[in-house]
């Protein structure tokens, strides 16, 4: 099955990426990491798991509710998968989609981005930049390195989150990274220029981490 970085990545898309990259670190000492991921989560296991263990319960008080004594125990074993049909619905469709509400959505991409940059070679300025991309979720986070952190302000990395995001939603997935890259490189410019020794210490091309 073709997964979603396939689905909305070409080649060329790629390509076109990795060279916007090269072209920013000719006015930085900044490094680009950028990482494409299909999802940050298994929503639909998550949501089956949790309707699977709903559906147990409602089958457990079912049987419990219609059993009868009688020379016997006997359960109403219909009862018990009619309740316990109707539990894994209302849990896989209700439960489920409260599980993948926008806040923990935004969460779960924020905590892999976070482990994803920690996986990075760290740079010998901490100038690295993750700029990491969740198809599924339709959400983009920034990771800066703590060299970049202390110079520019929490605040700005919203507006190049954003022109990601805006342009996920119109399809454009690529053109919103590569003016995003843009945008940070005329930032990091005022405060990491390029020197004249400054060497690649992260790889230009995106990595898809599926």
């Amino acid at each position: 099955m073709e997964s979603l970085v396939h689905k909305y990545f070409s080649q060329y898309d790629l390509d076109a990426i990795k060279a916007a990259v090269e072209k920013a670190e000719q006015t930085t000492s900044g490094e680009f990491a950028i990482e494409l991921a299909s999802r940050s989560w298994d929503w639909r296991m998550e949501r089956l798991l949790h309707a699977l263990l709903f559906a147990g319960i409602c089958m457990a008080l079912a049987l419990y509710f219609t059993r009868e004594d009688y020379w016997g125990t006997y359960y109403d074993l219909s009862q018990t998968v009619l309740w316990g049909g109707i539990g894994f619905i209302v849990a896989y469709f209700g439960w489920g989609l409260f599980l993948k509400r926008v806040s923990r959505r935004r969460q779960k991409v924020w905590d892999r981005a976070l482990q994803l940059f920690s996986q990075l070679t760290p740079t010998r300025g901490h100038t690295g930049v993750l700029i990491y991309i969740s198809l599924e979720e339709g959400i983009a986070a920034i990771v800066a390195d703590k060299g970049i952190a202390s110079k520019v302000s929490p605040d700005y990395w919203h507006t190049p989150q954003a022109t990601i995001v805006k342009a996920m939603s119109k399809n454009q997935h690529a053109e919103g990274i590569i003016q995003a890259i843009e945008l940070i490189a005329v930032e990091l410019a005022q405060h990491f220029p390029r020197e004249s020794d400054d060497i690649n210490e992260l790889p230009d091309s995106p990595r898809i981490v599926d």
